[in-house]
């Protein structure tokens, strides 16, 4: 079975979780979470980091600083088509409305035509990269500056916009390094913010709200602390970044050399100024019903080649049907896209075999 995704974890992840095993620090302090923080800042432009065990804690994060930094906000725009962990994030609290916006059929991004008539003072924007094509937010700060934009930044990680990395123009964004992201701690994030203020206040959050004295805590704080063995596996993937990106780059193309001249296919709309992340391979089949979809997914499965669903919209998911929205757009591409093998050390001729047999369904299926 070809799998949907597997880490790529190169020797010196394994070497640098060895030494931290070694050296006693297996839990929330160790000599790694500082090379891991230093890394990103350095490599990503980020001003301030903060590691977590994971990226729904480090969106979590997100929500809990705007309610504490911009209590007028209790309305947040969020897509009606990502995965439900950008909307948990900011329902665990009960403190934010959520007003999902329909999808554009070309990009699978949110419709940003339609964000102008739903803001007002009490609204921020949430951006979701969706399954890694970009979204241009300093496009969006310059069409509403007064208004909270922050970024669940899961999936676009190492895509950019306007030559800077993705998650480094909102007032905050969240990172996943989860075993299926291009780079991973197995679990694991980051919170990024260019505010000191907010910094200080989510620092301190993470950590089971503790003051400057030990065992005293000024808030209710939860433990969300990555571990040096995670940020001992990060910090490996980190040094040879370069490397990987450049495989999954390859691999991207290879799909859209191999089936772009298949008219029943079409990709994702890459938005001007936005360079894709490349995290997973997404394709529309453009006059598929969902049964079509998943008969393909079956001949897939049985062929040896796992694949998944595109994301369902918000009214789908039972504890969240009560929350109504426009989604003819977002029900399409759920009915018509599939995500494909897209892990580093996926082969060319790998490629070329999933393609064959998307292809040769395609021609039985017109028959």
């Amino acid at each position: 079975m070809i799998p949907i995704y597997k880490p790529f974890l190169p020797k010196n992840s394994l070497r640098y979780a060895h030494e931290a095993l070694d050296s006693g620090w297996i839990s929330s302090q160790g000599e790694y979470l500082e090379f891991t923080k230093n890394e990103l800042k350095k490599r990503f432009g980020f001003n301030k980091v903060i590691l977590t065990n994971n990226g729904t804690t480090a969106t979590h994060l997100i929500s809990i600083s705007i309610k504490e930094k911009f209590p007028h906000i209790t309305k947040i725009l969020v897509p009606n088509n990502v995965y439900v962990a950008a909307w948990n994030s900011f329902l665990y609290d009960k403190n934010f409305e959520l007003i999902p916006i329909d999808s554009n059929l070309l990009t699978w991004n949110f419709d940003e035509t339609k964000i102008s008539k739903l803001l007002d003072e009490k609204t921020a924007i949430l951006v979701v990269h969706n399954v890694g094509n970009i979204i241009n937010v300093p496009k969006l700060k310059r069409q509403f500056p007064e208004t909270i934009i922050i970024e669940d930044n899961c999936e676009g990680f190492l895509g950019k916009y306007e030559n800077k990395y993705t998650g480094s123009e909102s007032i905050m964004s969240s990172i996943s390094f989860f075993g299926n992201k291009t780079l991973t701690s197995g679990e694991g994030g980051a919170f990024i913010t260019n505010s000191d203020e907010i910094f200080e206040y989510a620092n301190i959050i993470k950590n089971q709200g503790q003051s400057e004295i030990k065992f005293v805590h000024d808030f209710l704080g939860y433990n969300y602390r990555m571990t040096n063995i995670q940020a001992a596996i990060l910090y490996g993937q980190l040094e040879i970044m370069d490397t990987i990106v450049e495989n999954k780059k390859k691999i991207f193309e290879e799909y859209e050399n191999q089936l772009k001249e298949t008219n029943e296919i079409s990709f994702q709309k890459i938005e001007d100024g936005t360079i894709h992340s490349n995290w997973m391979k997404g394709i529309r089949f453009n006059n598929f019903t969902i049964s079509d979809k998943k008969n393909l997914e079956l001949f897939l499965f049985e062929s040896g080649i796992d694949t998944r669903p595109m994301f369902y919209t918000i009214d789908k998911h039972k504890y969240l049907s009560n929350i109504k929205s426009e989604s003819s757009n977002s029900n399409v591409l759920q009915s018509q896209c599939l995500i494909l093998p897209s892990y580093p050390e996926l082969t060319l001729g790998q490629v070329s075999y999933i393609c064959d047999k998307i292809n040769k369904f395609l021609k039985t299926y017109k028959k």
